[in-house]
């Protein structure tokens, strides 16, 4: 196929695209050039054009016609990519097919790596806070009032969006990408708006793999310029796939969309066939309804001027399996496979689990949330999800951040060796508050010797006013020095936030070490103690070191050392006790002062 170059274009001259309207058949309809935009953006022009013929006159320019190939002269000039929102005529940019071929064109570059190896943050570099840290600020985020999607990008993307979509807007913009979800609640369109909007999605309440499965056979025998193209990004209970055009086939290499779809660079994403159902005339912005089909490859450029990908290859996703049990009684398990990106994957699960719980649950009101489960790494341990949520609101949101703020840092730390092989969860749901404040707490003595064990008693005054009285017995460590110790006693989050205040906690040396602590995450329905003493200590790697030498101290604790992995803290924790799981959950912390007997 020979290229049509932008020096050739002339105002006056005709020709013809392709795409598909309707099913799987691919359509002509018109084309007449208008002129040429010269550094449209940056060392790139756009060519303007007139389109008719078929439905375009009631339609105008189709969302899903993003990628269309247009012909002058038996030669591809390039793609349909841009149009006016409220146009009303169906007036289109023309994206240069050698501006695609320059950015996307896969001989020179980079093989993907993140799917097989998710390495580097957001901002490019290795993690400023630890394991702890992380999930705990995600937490105090939303509890602020931070929206759900804002966790999962960066304020930058959200607060300006590079894709130029605003509806109403008289300028040129890329032609908006229909986003088709199936199995999706309202609740979880409404939650996410941010993220969709963030980049240039139209969200269409669209079938999936059922309405998939009743197309079988429908998949055409070959892809070729004009065919309907969908890159999935969930598949399974949950469908969630961008819809557009192939602009050309050159083997077993696919050119499409002529503007990006997320601007991910290399990825490594589902590249489906698509059956078209219907056009939808709007008059603020039409677009086709259409299904993925099966799997015919995978794409992996996705750059400023269109995405490319390979026909036959298969694409890595992970297995998320999900069960529910509702406060109805009644139970759903739901099969998703999701797309293995360390940017994408963190909001894509984040959706499938608040997305599962509100099918089932309200989004607001009383009620309690447990959710547990494992994240399986490919020659690492498993890293064990598992924490209970009681609440007027926000409880989806919170569970579903309990289950991706560990994966959030798994993918985005930077450390080298992270494979997904599949994710597990389960939730429970009961339809009420299981809320308790620890009021109080006591010991049966306050001069303790080294070794011996102790009752303390926990008064927790529950949502209805009665109190309940829990008691443990806990052992003060052995080879304790004489002089005074403060038992800490709290909830979870209460005391992570202490010890986080306390001064900052070492970053991991290595993902052993980020599995380690993040396995060590506190929950909400059971208390922690701490015996805790004056002596400086030190944190190494995101490990605590009680009573370090004097001389060591003092060199920690100056400004004649400074390490990203060891800090010092003004006071040593010398044990730490989980009590047992209680039938609450419990918010409050109380301390207590105690003398160990010489």
């Amino acid at each position: 196929m020979k290229f049509m170059s932008v020096d050739e274009v002339r105002a006056g001259m005709k020709g013809f695209g392709k795409t598909v309207f309707q099913g799987t058949k691919i359509e002509q309809f018109d084309v007449e050039l208008l002129g040429v935009l010269k550094n449209f953006a940056p060392k790139q022009d756009m060519i303007l054009a007139r389109l008719s013929g078929g439905p375009l006159a009631r339609t105008g320019v189709i969302a899903g016609m993003s990628g269309s190939p247009v012909y002058i002269d038996g030669k591809l000039l390039g793609a349909v990519a841009f149009s006016f929102p409220y146009s009303t005529e169906p007036i289109a940019g023309i994206q240069p097919i050698q501006q695609m071929m320059e950015l996307l064109d896969q001989k020179n570059a980079p093989p993907p790596r993140v799917a097989q190896n998710a390495t580097g943050t957001l901002g490019g570099g290795w993690p400023a806070e630890s394991p702890t840290a992380f999930v705990y600020s995600q937490f105090q985020k939303l509890a602020a009032g931070t929206p759900l999607a804002q966790l999962l990008l960066p304020q930058s993307l959200l607060s300006s969006s590079p894709f130029g979509t605003t509806a109403g807007s008289p300028s040129m913009t890329r032609i908006q990408t229909p986003l088709f979800i199936s199995g999706a609640t309202p609740a979880a369109l409404q939650q996410f708006a941010a993220f969709f909007s963030a980049f240039g999605f139209t969200p269409v309440q669209g079938g999936g793999g059922g309405s998939a499965a009743s197309l079988a056979g429908a998949t055409p025998s070959k892809i070729e310029p004009g065919s309907s193209i969908n890159v999935e990004l969930i598949r399974g209970d949950i469908s969630y796939s961008a819809n557009g055009t192939v602009t050309y086939v050159d083997g077993n290499k696919v050119y499409a969309f002529g503007h990006p779809n997320l601007t991910a660079g290399p990825t490594d994403v589902p590249m489906s066939a698509g059956y078209v159902i219907s056009l939808l005339p709007n008059l603020q912005n039409s677009f086709k309804l259409a299904v993925p089909l099966d799997v015919v490859g995978s794409f992996q450029q996705d750059r400023s001027t269109g995405i490319a990908g390979t026909l036959g290859v298969t694409p890595k996703m992970i297995p998320v399996n999900m069960t529910v049990h509702s406060s109805l009684n009644t139970v759903q398990k739901y099969k998703f496979e999701v797309a293995s990106d360390r940017f994408l994957t963190p909001p894509l699960m984040n959706f499938i689990v608040f997305n599962s719980i509100t099918a089932s649950e309200r989004a607001l009101g009383e009620m309690t949330l447990y959710i547990s489960g494992q994240i399986n790494l490919k020659n690492q341990e498993p890293v064990n999800i598992g924490n209970v949520f009681s609440s007027d609101m926000n409880g989806p949101a919170l569970a579903s951040i309990a289950a991706v703020s560990p994966l959030q840092y798994l993918l985005m730390a930077g450390y080298d060796g992270v494979v997904i092989d599949n994710i597990n969860l389960e939730v429970t749901s009961l339809d009420r508050k299981t809320n308790a404040q620890l009021d109080r707490i006591s010991v049966n003595k306050s001069e303790v010797a080294p070794g011996e064990t102790v009752t303390l008693t926990a008064y927790l005054r529950s949502t209805t006013g009665d109190t309940v009285i829990e008691q443990y017995p806990v052992q003060i460590p052995a080879g304790l020095p004489a002089g005074p110790v403060q038992l800490l006693v709290g909830d979870g989050t209460t005391v992570t936030g202490i010890d986080i205040r306390r001064g900052p906690s070492g970053v991991p040396t290595g993902i052993k070490q980020v599995i380690s602590e993040l396995n060590k995450l506190r929950k909400n329905d059971r208390l922690y103690i701490k015996i805790v003493t004056s002596e400086p200590g030190v944190v190494i790697g995101g490990e605590e070191f009680p009573s370090l030498p004097p001389s060591m101290a003092a060199l920690i604790n100056t400004g004649r050392s400074s390490s990203r992995s060891v800090s010092g803290v003004p006071n040593s924790t010398v044990r730490e006790y989980e009590l047992p799981q209680s039938k609450y959950v419990i918010q409050g912390q109380r301390t207590l002062n105690l003398t160990v007997k010489p």
